[in-house]
């Protein structure tokens, strides 16, 4: 005896109200996700949370060179009087491969009167380190993190680059790999604020 065709009610089919509460609330949910991320980006490339703020005096530093004599070390002091670009990446992280050509680019078109550049490898092997400024043609000081400027700058990820002035503010902290171009207009801004604009 076949089946009584208006008892083929399909039990998975909700109510039309509640297929459209349902959809709305993704939608919402969706929406929510979004601007999430996009504020998650926005705040990583202007600044690393609870690190130092834009127009704070730079954290001072002393690090170990990657390269030179045994014990041979850099520090902020170094680099005070001028702008100085200080770029934070690893020889493992694609992003600083990425970049590694627009900062020898930016570094060797640069005055070095008026800026210096500084990269610091963090949380990498020494080997691998010096393979990588190999690689990329890098002749600007590297410096090795032992983990005191990972601390003092609150990396969180890599790369990270940070533009302080000529007086030791920091004006820019970029997250993620940067452009030239990017680069040359942190570097204005810095000489421009202290005044040593060429």
């Amino acid at each position: 005896m076949g089946a009584d065709p208006q008892m083929r009610v399909p039990a998975t089919s909700p109510p039309a109200a509640a297929t459209g509460a349902s959809r709305l609330g993704w939608l919402l949910l969706g929406a929510a996700a979004i601007v999430l991320v996009v504020l998650a980006a926005k705040g990583a490339r202007e600044g690393a949370p609870g690190g130092p703020a834009s127009g704070a005096p730079a954290p001072a530093f002393v690090l170990p060179l990657l390269d030179g004599p045994e014990g041979s070390e850099v520090s902020s002091l170094d680099l005070a009087g001028r702008a100085a670009v200080i770029n934070v990446w690893a020889s493992w992280c694609p992003p600083c491969r990425e970049e590694a050509p627009a900062l020898r680019r930016a570094s060797e078109n640069a005055d070095p009167e008026l800026v210096a550049f500084l990269g610091v490898a963090h949380d990498d092997a020494r080997s691998a380190a010096r393979d990588f400024v190999e690689r990329f043609n890098l002749d600007y000081p590297q410096a090795l993190d032992d983990g005191s400027f990972g601390r003092a700058y609150r990396v969180r990820g890599l790369p990270m680059t940070f533009v302080v002035d000529p007086r030791g503010r920091l004006t820019a902290t970029h997250f993620g790999p940067i452009s030239e171009s990017r680069l040359v207009v942190l570097i204005e801004e810095a000489l421009a604020g202290a005044g040593t604009a060429p």
